[in-house]
């Protein structure tokens, strides 16, 4: 019933249907973890601050969780907890208490491609890849879109001139932000626009029958170039390494930060931080000659 509630009061407070099933899911771990351990069914009165830490622990000692996985069910939690103070069912959130797990890989930078990974694909994709896929991976590479902001957009979202062009972004959290289209992006896309043409759909990529690219296929076609480009990628690899190649080139971090659609600058300052590649590389030869 909490659970049933719990996913209502998600949906009406305007979260995405990804982070709606992502807290639910987050949750109903947390319920059954709860009743393996009780033998009884969670309670609001039995969400307090013992019942969380002893959660923690549990997650970090027995499940051996990496930090990152923690802290997003620990934020999931705190997210709960304010769904039952908003209902009445408890006067205050002792999730707001939880600490999350330190890591120290967030002092680290986020894993991007190397130029020689980036030429890779890139080379991959034109030589073996039709136009639309051309237009997916140089969009990826070229905006730093994430997945979901790339298979929702429609036609409409293109704006393209002679000198110049842009791209009209609706992200994370419900919020619009708009990114230049360099030249070569330009040209990649007007070539798509121009082969699509004859096909009756609003959004921008879609299958060879005129049906929208759902994000699960547009993830098989780039792990395919990769594969084949002899490269080990996850997606968001692709927007990491438009993100390090701005900041590497001096662009100022509060335009990255815009450009990524990032909530907070603490995020985007993770670019400027030494990668494991450069520490791997400072500590390769220490005192050879």
């Amino acid at each position: 019933m909490l659970l049933q509630e719990f996913e209502q009061w998600l949906k009406v407070i305007d979260h995405t249907q990804k982070t709606v099933i992502n807290y639910v899911k987050d949750i109903e771990l947390f319920f059954k973890w709860y009743k393996e351990t009780t033998g009884e069914e969670l309670r609001s009165s039995a969400f307090n601050e013992f019942v969380l830490t002893q959660y923690r622990s549990y997650m970090l000692t027995v499940q051996k969780l990496k930090p990152s996985s923690v802290n997003r069910k620990i934020q999931a939690l705190r997210k709960f907890g304010c769904f039952l103070v908003a209902k009445g069912y408890l006067q205050t959130n002792p999730a707001e208490n939880l600490k999350q797990v330190k890591d120290v890989r967030d002092n680290l930078a986020p894993v991007a491609l190397s130029k020689q990974e980036v030429f890779k694909l890139r080379k991959t994709v034109y030589m073996y890849g039709k136009i639309r896929d051309i237009a997916i991976i140089e969009l990826f590479l070229n905006t730093g879109l994430r997945l979901s902001e790339l298979a929702n957009l429609k036609i409409e979202d293109i704006e393209i001139g002679e000198r110049k062009g842009k791209l009209r972004v609706l992200g994370k959290g419900r919020k619009y932000r708009e990114i230049p289209l360099n030249s070569d992006i330009r040209k990649i896309l007007s070539q798509y626009l121009e082969k699509r043409k004859h096909i009756d759909c609003d959004f921008l990529f879609t299958t060879s029958t005129g049906k929208p690219l759902q994000p699960n296929s547009i993830y098989r076609l780039v792990k395919r170039y990769a594969k084949r480009a002899g490269i080990e990628l996850h997606l968001h690899m692709l927007r990491h390494t438009f993100a390090q190649t701005l900041i590497d080139k001096g662009t100022n971090v509060f335009d990255v930060k815009y450009l990524l659609g990032h909530e907070k600058l603490e995020t985007t300052m993770r670019y400027k931080q030494p990668s494991r590649e450069v520490q791997e590389k400072a500590l390769e030869n220490l005192y050879n000659s």
